[in-house]
């Protein structure tokens, strides 16, 4: 890399010096300096057909395309893939971040995609996955919109850290004047539809101009249950939602024979599992009853947000404007479906306070009315000696639902977020050559989240008899004095809540009460926030030096950012407040491991840290002849203390060859510094899948990151005759230091190469620092993770390279006059995308890899389809415009080779179940018609995924892939806008 950086610099230096040599002279009033900046250059009148590949979407293209939301006009981009957005609770890179959403250029991950509102930066989303930096693009005010430019290369010469794979900038509109009013609705079978009503007013008053937009969205509710492909039964997609820890569950019946609990029989299934809820499976030795949580969960999520947008533009005097900007946005999701109860993953303490609890289990005395009732209702069951049992794979709810909840019984939790920005921005000439720009850019972005679980000490003392608030513990009064019964018994279930069925053998005297729900049941509370503050200020101007078409443009500044981040809790998820299972009982903040209070949510402990950047970066505009132009950038960026310094050239070529025929090609070397959740101590808490089961995954950060690198360069041309155009394009990103978290599946495999059973790494002295990250209950096993420790890391090498294809033709006066069709096309196809080794303590943990064309599960990377594209047919008249619009995303495989290859014999036989292996491709179909009725009225109406189309099956939670897929099925809108007054 550094090489190279040697070499770029000494081709500039060279094609610098012909300029300067160069002796052609040009009037300068012949050359008249516009003010529009084109995204991925400082110098304005940089025309927006340069070097750079930048795609740009008007909001007309948007309004004939049926005004889509911002997360669906994301992902129909093709060059956009493994997209935040939809309900994705189930995937580590999602977790917690419910009802943001991201862009993902190139696919190399949404932190590697620059997202920024008239040039300036954004805050960060304070929940992307493992704090990365990404920027969550529901907040954006949508209907002040005037344009979206993508810029699909790296640019990080030019906008610094994050513009890696490219650039996405949404530009407000300008001289607008009037007033507009806009709504639209759209049906979803099943839900209550989703809407959206935005207005915008615009006037002049002497030489200012104002802007003020305001806009609501609303996206309804959609249960899993509402689409019968997203439920499925076991042996159709055992990861489809199953958990082997349910209620109805299993249990040890036990005895105390000197005072040690001893089994009287073998593990126990409830005997309600198979007749009113759950599904036999593994019966023999250690029979379970699997528990399917997704009916209980959402495909879309119910969401509310708000946004408010206003600008104004001063001009002072003739040769200086001052515009100032402010934008508040707001994202409610209330009510995030989730199962009943998550499983408890560890057992009870048994401090010297609590004599009654069993150190490490869940036990359940043969006094609890539930046993008592499952013991007269099932004569031989369950052994006379038995004075007890342990509750092996139960959780506290299941097929009964959560009464606290209602509804289904589904689990409810909340995610908000509160993101403001102002700026202000001075700009004019300093002289006839030179113009200047200053900028103060402030906000902030906070989320909210809650969710509910089990307190494992309080969990334990009502199995007993000694739950609720106003129980005396102490003195040992079971179901009296105020102490509440928990029955985690079928007996206590009045029904399944998913199908209605009713359990005949439900005991009302042996059900449980709200009250006991209630204590046993907290909300876990996390609040992060990220302020961001930039100023800035760049000088761009032309030089006095002549080209051969004339003089060389050039733009020098400087750049300073500030982030601070912020991490609170409440005091059950604290660990400064509640570090151990004992502290909610005893008050004890001494343990020897801090954990925290809950069965399955890890608590954390809070963080605050800040981080600042400084900048300096410069451009030149290289017009060496009328057909050939260059453009140069570099800059230098310094986060000081470990993390340091990066340099970055860039060198942009376009020639035009031939009046329509244009070739361009860029190279340069662009980077991301680590985010600063990622460098700062503390750690945050995933839920991943591990062995099967859902555990606490802690990712830590890492104070020895450094930035992570790319070399990349894209080759391409423009072709324009008469109504035709096309754009072809070849890019390509080589990186070095990735900046990554360390890939939990791999470090899994790598730990338990023969999954439960059989030999594995525990024990091998080789392993011992890969094994410290585990944490057992119990010996060193699969089954017996609790939790696992990773750190943000410098990871593998990374290098892909693609394709883009665009082309559109007009035909004029087909049929009659004044009916215009065009037809378009374009399409993103990646050539490779090639992971390398990933090691862990010293112990290579996934070996180099291809991820083009694959799930890429649990890995450093998203979904990723080779091809994907867009076609279209748009026809026109004066007051009618139709279009047909078809999206392709190509089929792409599941690597996970022993989810297809080893038979299942969860159910007592041994069943291949090799579906699910190719997740295929899939063709959606939308139309839009669009009416200009009189008085300044638009109305719309569009067909989503006309021919009603599942999304390709996938041996996923939902049974498809959210990051790619498209769940909602056919949908039908109908939308309007009405202007008041001139707009534009």
């Amino acid at each position: 890399m550094k090489y190279f950086k040697g070499a770029l610099l000494c081709a500039s230096a060279i094609a610098l010096s012909g300029a300067m040599t160069a002796h052609a002279q040009q009037d300068d009033s012949e050359r008249k300096l516009s003010t529009v900046t084109v995204t991925g250059s400082l110098i304005q009148g940089t025309p927006e057909d340069a070097a750079l590949p930048v795609d740009v979407l008007t909001a007309d293209d948007l309004r004939l395309q049926g005004s889509p939301s911002a997360l669906d006009m994301i992902k129909s981009l093709p060059v956009s893939s493994g997209v935040l957005g939809d309900t994705n609770q189930f995937d580590g890179r999602a977790q917690g971040s419910e009802g943001s959403g991201t862009v993902n250029l190139r696919g190399l991950g949404a932190s590697r995609t620059l997202v920024l509102l008239d040039g300036k930066r954004l805050a960060p989303n304070p929940f992307a996955f493992a704090g990365n930096g990404s920027v969550d693009t529901n907040i954006l005010p949508l209907a002040a919109i005037g344009r979206i430019e993508v810029l699909k290369d790296g640019a990080a010469a030019t906008y610094g850290s994050d513009a890696v794979a490219g650039v996405v900038n949404f530009i407000t509109r300008n001289d607008f004047e009037g007033f507009e009013l806009s709504g639209d609705y759209k049906y979803v079978d099943g839900s209550d539809g989703d809407y959206k009503i935005a207005a915008v007013g615009g006037w002049n008053v002497g030489t200012a101009n104002f802007l003020l937009a305001a806009g609501y969205q609303h996206r309804s509710e959609l249960a899993a249950t509402e689409r019968d492909w997203a439920v499925r039964d076991y042996l159709d997609n055992p990861q489809g939602g199953w958990s082997l820890v349910g209620n109805p569950g299993a249990f040890l019946p036990v005895a105390f024979v000197g005072g040690v609990p001893t089994p009287v029989q073998g593990v126990t299934r409830d005997p309600a599992c198979g007749n009113f809820a759950g599904t036999p499976l593994f019966s023999g030795a250690t029979p379970v009853c699997g528990f399917q949580f997704t009916p209980y969960d959402n495909i879309t999520e119910e969401e509310k947000r708000y946004q408010v947008f206003g600008k104004a533009n001063f001009e002072l005097t003739e040769k200086h404007n001052l515009s100032l900007q402010a934008f508040y946005s707001s994202t409610e999701v209330p009510k995030i479906a989730f199962s009943p109860s998550f499983p408890p993953v560890g057992g009870a303490s048994s401090p010297t306070a609590d004599a009654s609890l069993v150190p490490g289990q869940f036990f359940v005395p043969a006094t609890n009315p539930g046993f008592q009732t499952l013991i007269a209702q099932n004569p031989g069951l369950v052994s006379p000696a038995a004075q007890g049992a342990f509750m092996i794979a139960t959780r506290p709810l299941g097929y009964g639902g959560n009464a606290l909840a209602g509804g289904r019984g589904s689990e409810r939790s909340m995610r908000e977020y509160e993101h403001y920005r102002v700026s202000a921005e001075l700009k004019g000439e300093l002289t006839e050559s030179i113009n200047y720009t200053a900028s103060l850019t402030t906000g902030s972005q906070t989320g909210r989240r809650t969710n509910e679980d089990t307190v494992v000490n309080r969990y334990a003392l009502a199995l007993r008899g000694l739950g609720g608030f106003g129980c005396d513990v102490a003195a040992n009064t079971p179901g009296q004095n105020g102490c509440l019964w928990f029955n985690p018994f079928s007996n206590a279930l009045p029904q399944n809540m998913v199908t209605g069925a009713t359990n005949p053998n439900y005991n009302s005297a042996a059900g449980n009460s709200l009250d006991v729900l209630d204590f046993i049941l907290e909300d876990s509370f996390t609040e992060q926030e990220i302020k961001l503050t930039v100023i800035e200020a760049v000088l761009d101007g032309q030089l006095p030096i002549t080209l051969g078409n004339g003089n060389i443009g050039w733009a020098f500044g400087g750049q300073y950012r500030e982030e601070e981040f912020d991490r609170q809790y409440n005091d059950i998820a604290n660990l400064n407040v509640t570090p151990c299972i004992a502290t909610v009982t005893t008050g004890t903040t001494t343990c020897a491991q801090p954990v925290g209070a809950l069965g399955f949510l890890a608590g954390s402990r809070p963080l605050n840290a800040s981080q600042d950047v400084v900048a300096l970066f410069g451009e030149l505009s290289l017009p060496f002849t009328e057909n050939f132009n260059a453009q140069l950038a570099a800059r230098y960026e310094d986060y000081g203390g470990d993390i340091g310094s990066t340099f970055d050239p860039k060198l942009s070529l376009r020639w035009q060859i031939a009046e329509p025929l244009a070739l361009r090609a860029s190279v340069g070397t662009t980077f991301r510094g680590p985010a600063l959740t990622q460098v700062a101590t503390g750690s945050v808490t995933s839920l991943q899948n591990v062995g099967g089961t859902f555990r606490a995954v802690d990712i830590a950060g890492n104070p020895g990151l450094k930035p992570e690198s790319a070399l990349t360069y894209n080759v391409g041309g423009i072709l324009r005759t008469g109504n035709f155009r096309m754009t072809l394009d070849y890019w390509n990103f080589d990186f070095d230091d990735s900046v990554v978290t360390e890939p939990v599946a791999s470090m899994v495999s790598a730990m338990f190469p023969n999954g439960a059973t059989g030999a594995n790494n525990c024990g091998n002295p080789t392993f011992a620092g890969l094994e410290a990250r585990f944490t057992f209950t119990g010996a060193c096993a699969l089954g017996n993770v609790s939790r696992l420790s990773t750190q943000y890391t410098n990871g593998p090498n990374i290098k892909t390279s693609g394709i883009d294809l665009s082309a559109d033709y007009t035909f004029e006066d087909v049929v009659r006059a004044g009916l215009d069709v065009e037809v378009g096309f374009s399409g993103s196809h990646v050539l490779e995308y090639d992971v390398g080794e990933v090691s862990v303590e010293g112990i290579v943990v996934g070996q180099p890899f291809s991820a083009v064309g694959f799930l890429n599960f649990q890995t450093i990377a998203t979904p990723l389809p080779e091809t994907k594209f867009e076609a279209y047919i748009n026809g026109s008249t004066d007051n009618i415009n139709a279009r047909l619009t078809a999206r392709y995303i190509g089929e792409y495989q599941d690597q996970r080779a022993v989810l297809f290859d080893v038979p299942n014999t969860a159910t007592g036989t041994s069943v291949p179940t090799p579906q699910g292996r190719t997740i295929d491709s899939f063709v959606s179909y939308d139309a839009t018609v669009v009416w200009s009725l009189p008085y300044e009225t638009t109305v719309s109406f569009s067909v989503e995924n006309i021919l009603d189309t599942d999304p390709p099956f996938a041996r996923l939670e939902l049974n498809y892939d959210p990051f790619t897929g498209d769940a909602i099925g056919r949908t039908f809108k109908i939308g309007f806008t009405k202007r008041f007054g001139a707009g534009s």
